[in-house]
């Protein structure tokens, strides 16, 4: 076989190993930033004794955290509701130290927590603007 289509030969070859080998990649769509989500099931039924005595708490002892970018809140008929959303987004170390300061908490005694989640999820409120009260 002369070089030259030895040489033709090995190139069709190398290209039809390229298409197969390199599929076609879309660009990545960009992740959603992760925050930290709190919720507080209460046996409370007033909305503003929940702002008054739980989401008032919570928002003085979580506004100085370190890179906490935004702090959106809700209080409603046995609920209270808060997500975090830090510089960079959350990480495990940002969820342990908002456990550690609502551990520390101590909520007024006419108030009975049924239940508390605290964990890292994707966005939904904070990344959408700034908390006025941040």
């Amino acid at each position: 076989m002369p070089m030259q289509t030895l040489f033709a030969a090995s190139l069709l070859a190398g290209a039809s190993f390229a298409a197969v080998a390199a599929p076609a990649t879309a660009p990545a769509a960009p992740s959603p930033a992760t925050v930290v989500a709190i919720r507080y099931e209460l046996d409370e039924s007033s909305a503003e004794r929940i702002e008054e005595l739980v989401v008032d708490p919570i928002e003085r002892s979580l506004r100085e955290l370190p890179r906490v970018q935004a702090m959106r809140t809700t209080a409603t008929h046995r609920l209270a509701t808060a997500e975090l959303s830090f510089d960079g987004g959350a990480g495990e170390p940002d969820l342990a130290e908002v456990v550690a300061r609502l551990d520390r908490l101590r909520l007024d005694a006419g108030i009975a927590v049924q239940a508390r989640s605290v964990g890292l999820r994707p966005c939904r409120l904070a990344c959408s603007g700034e908390n006025p009260s941040l």
